[in-house]
């Protein structure tokens, strides 16, 4: 064997071993300070950052601070839902998160009412998109928890007439 057949094999198993391990390294991502960083969130680029800092932590009892702050963006901050578009565009992550956060038939139905009111009803002018996409996610929760709150109300139809 040459000398450099067998540097490179060496280097492709260290560029194999350090790949291998990344994804181990990033699974073990402390949770030290999630709490924290989700109860400072008032934006959306303040939850962007800290899903993307401590999206991972985002179970147990961490999962009920996240929540608290998805809501306090969304129902609270809902006059700023245009600086959620640009967000959404530019990072799919934080998308999918945010449409995976808002379908999880672990929210209240209460607060998807609230949620899915001021989508429908209160969507700010050139947000369109936006509010559709919020909706389209929180109706999919609803379904799944609570298929009867999707339910078209019963049709009531004349009886027959005899002849």
């Amino acid at each position: 064997m040459r000398p450099s057949d067998r540097a490179r094999r060496l280097s492709a198993a260290a560029i194999l071993l350090a790949a291998a391990a990344f994804p181990a390294a990033a699974a073990d991502k402390p949770c030290t300070g999630a709490d924290k960083a989700f109860d400072g969130v008032t934006s959306w680029a303040a939850l962007q950052k800290a899903v993307a800092d401590y999206g991972h932590c985002d179970k147990g009892p961490t999962a009920d601070v996240v929540t608290e702050a998805l809501l306090r963006v969304i129902i609270s901050g809902w006059p700023k839902i245009a600086e959620a578009g640009p967000i959404l565009d530019k990072d799919a992550a934080f998308k999918s998160w945010l449409n995976r956060r808002l379908s999880s038939p672990d929210l209240d139905t209460r607060d998807t009412a609230e949620i899915r009111d001021l989508a429908k009803a209160s969507c700010p002018k050139g947000q369109d998109k936006v509010c559709s996409e919020i909706l389209s996610a929180v109706e999919m929760g609803r379904a799944i928890s609570a298929p009867d709150l999707m339910a078209l109300p019963p049709t009531t139809t004349a009886p027959a007439k005899k002849p």
